[in-house]
């Protein structure tokens, strides 16, 4: 079986005051958002007890950067660590599938003219993962997503502003198995 991790930003303001009230809630929130593409991108998801080799023994895998910062921090690091890695595959999977031919200089930006007509299966679909998650679609693969934003990316401030103040967030760990590929 194949999985990926995922780790989702709860702000502490959506959530209820009481610690069992907030992992209870912060796990609700998770699942509204990831029921929709149940059965389309994965077959189950639950708790992730040891996302990239971290243990969490809190329930619902959901630490509250108030009660834990530094273990808030180090899964927090880690998936967007692993979210570093997404991108870099889809953009060489993305690089590996165009023809550098094409290039042209304008201004001083190099353009790449690329055809989306469906003739390149893989560089279509690495393409469409990178529009997607920039206008802020959840993907198995993102490692991280942020709830109040609806977004996988955010600008490099609001990242900073996240490490900056664990105690205003919390983390839901996720393991999403992912379909398996009949022949």
């Amino acid at each position: 079986m194949k999985f990926n991790y995922l780790a989702v930003i709860v702000p502490r303001k959506w959530l209820p005051q009481n610690t069992e009230q907030t992992r209870k809630q912060a796990w609700a929130a998770v699942t509204q958002l990831l029921l929709p593409d149940l059965g389309k991108f994965y077959s189950r998801f639950y708790p992730a007890s040891q996302p990239w080799g971290q243990d969490i023994s809190a329930p619902y895998s959901v630490v509250l950067g108030w009660e834990d910062p530094v273990a808030f921090l180090n899964l927090f690091h880690q998936a967007k660590k692993k979210q570093e890695e997404a991108i870099a595959y889809h953009s060489m999977g993305m690089l590996n599938n165009i023809n550098l031919d094409q290039t042209e200089r304008i201004g001083k930006a190099l353009v790449c003219h690329v055809t989306a007509d469906g003739s390149n299966e893989a560089l279509q679909a690495h393409s469409i993962w990178h529009l997607a998650v920039m206008e802020g679609a959840f993907l198995p693969d993102c490692g991280l997503y942020y709830l109040e934003q609806k977004r996988a990316v955010l600008s490099p401030e609001q990242e900073k502003a996240v490490s900056a103040c664990p105690g205003d967030y919390a983390l839901c760990a996720v393991t999403l198995e992912l379909e398996e590929d009949t022949p």
